[in-house]
C-alpha cells in the first residue's frame, strides 16, 4: 500500500498523490506511467501559456488545458470506474470534477500559477489566481463561476436555504482533495456493484482517517455485502460504542445480531 498514516500530504504532489491512489485501488505499478504522462503534459501546455499579465495568463490555461488539451467532464458516463482513476483521465482527456481539478492544480504548480482545490458542496472546484484577481473555474465545464453561479450549484446540492458562505470556498488540503476523491470513487464503485473495490476505498478512507466512526461503519457495512460476518460486526459494533445516539445505530444492533447468529460455531 502505497498511501500511509505518515506521509508528509502537504509537501507531495497532488497528481503523484492521485496516482498512489490508483496504484493502491488496482493493485499494481503505475506511478512510472503515470509520472511519465504528467511530465508529457507538462511539456504539452508550457508554450501555450507564455502571456506576463495574470488575466490573460489564467485566461491561456483554460483554454489550452480545456481547448489544445481536449480536457472535458465526462457527461455521458460520469459514473465509470475509470474517471476516478488519474492515469485513464489523461489517456482519456476526460474526467469528473476532482480528477480534472487534480490534473489543473498540478499544472497550475508547473506554470507557477497560484491555484488551490476547493472541496465544495457535491462538486470540486479550483480557484486560480490570487487576491481580487482570483477566478473559481469548474475542472467539469471548463467555465469560470461567479458567485452567483456557486450560489445555484450551492443550493442544487445543499436545498434552496443554503447560501453562500466563505467556509464553502475555503482551500483544501491535499489530504481533504484525496479524501474527496477516495469518497466519489467508493461512491461510484457502490453504484456498479464493485464491492471489493468500493472496500479497498473505504480503506484508503481509513488510513487517512483512522478513528472516522462513519467510515469504519460503511466498512462493515461492506464487509457484510461480501460475506465477511464478523469483520463486519466488528466494525458494526465499534460505530454503535462510538456513536450510541446516532439515528441509526438501534437498526445497526439488530443488523449485528443476525450477523452473530449467522456466524458458525466452532467447536
Amino acid at each position: 500500500m502505497n498511501l500511509r498514516a505518515d506521509l508528509p500530504f502537504e509537501s507531495l504532489d497532488i497528481a503523484l498523490l492521485a496516482l498512489m491512489v490508483s496504484e493502491d485501488l488496482q493493485q499494481r505499478s503505475l506511478l512510472i506511467e503515470g509520472a511519465s504522462a504528467l511530465a508529457s503534459l507538462r511539456e504539452a501546455i508550457a508554450p501555450l501559456v507564455t502571456a506576463s499579465n495574470d488575466a490573460e495568463r489564467l485566461e491561456e490555461f483554460r483554454q489550452a488545458f480545456f481547448g489544445t488539451l481536449g480536457f472535458h467532464g465526462n457527461w455521458q458516463q460520469f459514473f465509470i470506474f475509470e474517471n476516478c482513476l488519474l492515469e485513464r483521465v489523461i489517456s482519456r482527456r476526460s474526467g469528473i470534477p476532482v480528477t480534472l481539478g487534480i490534473l489543473l492544480l498540478h499544472l497550475a504548480e508547473w506554470l507557477a500559477i497560484p491555484a488551490e482545490g476547493i472541496c465544495f458542496p457535491g462538486h470540486f472546484m479550483v480557484r486560480l489566481g490570487k487576491g481580487a484577481a482570483a477566478r473559481i473555474l469548474d475542472p467539469f465545464s471548463g467555465e469560470f463561476f461567479d458567485r452567483e453561479r456557486l450560489s445555484l450549484f450551492l443550493r442544487g446540492s445543499l436545498g434552496n436555504g443554503a447560501s453562500l458562505q466563505e467556509q464553502h470556498l475555503k482551500a483544501a488540503s491535499k489530504q481533504e482533495i484525496l479524501s474527496r476523491l477516495l469518497n466519489v470513487s467508493k461512491g461510484v464503485a457502490v453504484q456498479q456493484g464493485q464491492d471489493l473495490l468500493a472496500l479497498r476505498c473505504s480503506e484508503l478512507l481509513l488510513v487517512l482517517h483512522p478513528e472516522d466512526a462513519y467510515e469504519v461503519r460503511d466498512r462493515g457495512l461492506l464487509y457484510e455485502q461480501l460475506q465477511c460476518e464478523s469483520l463486519a460486526a466488528e466494525d458494526l459494533n465499534y460505530f454503535i460504542e462510538q456513536c450510541p445516539h446516532d439515528p441509526v445505530t438501534e437498526l445497526l444492533r439488530e443488523q449485528v445480531a443476525r450477523l452473530d447468529s449467522r456466524a458458525p460455531t466452532l467447536h
